[in-house]
């Protein structure tokens, strides 16, 4: 005579269901891991633009006769940068330019700033950990001559 199994014993062999459960338990852990990806992309792509700046502003500042010369075209460089950069950059607050003369004497440096506090990756990417919303880049060059 054969004997039928109790309901946990055919619960627990049943497989019905298996790839619905499994499922729910990792979908959560790689749909965090696919937005972390992208809004450190969109970080990182930030980062490389304040950098950009900074490098294209003193790049241009050393075609300036004067300190006056020099500051105005470091400045209007790397704000067309950043400008060409958009909403890439994601928050809306102007970016923070200064320019002039270096640390070391003969020397010009260009530092960027910008505020990212206000962009959608800050405001809704606290389901991982974010760097700080300030990014600063700052570039030295020479003021030329021989």
């Amino acid at each position: 005579m054969r004997r039928t199994a109790g309901p946990l014993v055919r619960l627990l062999k049943c497989e019905k269901g298996i790839a619905a459960l499994e499922f729910a338990l990792l979908a959560p852990a790689l749909l965090a891991l696919a937005f972390s990806i992208i809004v450190y992309s969109i970080y990182f792509t930030a980062v490389i633009g304040v950098r950009q700046a900074a490098a294209e502003g003193a790049r241009a500042a050393v075609a300036g006769l004067s300190s006056a010369e020099r500051v105005t075209l470091a400045r209007s460089r790397a704000q067309t940068v950043i400008d060409n950069y958009g909403s890439l950059l994601g928050g809306r607050a102007l970016p923070q330019i200064t320019a002039g003369p270096g640390l070391t004497a003969g020397t010009f440096r260009v530092q960027v700033s910008y505020d990212m506090s206000g962009s959608a990756i800050m405001r809704y990417g606290s389901f991982v950990p974010l760097p700080n919303s300030n990014i600063q880049a700052s570039v030295t060059v020479t003021n030329g001559g021989y």
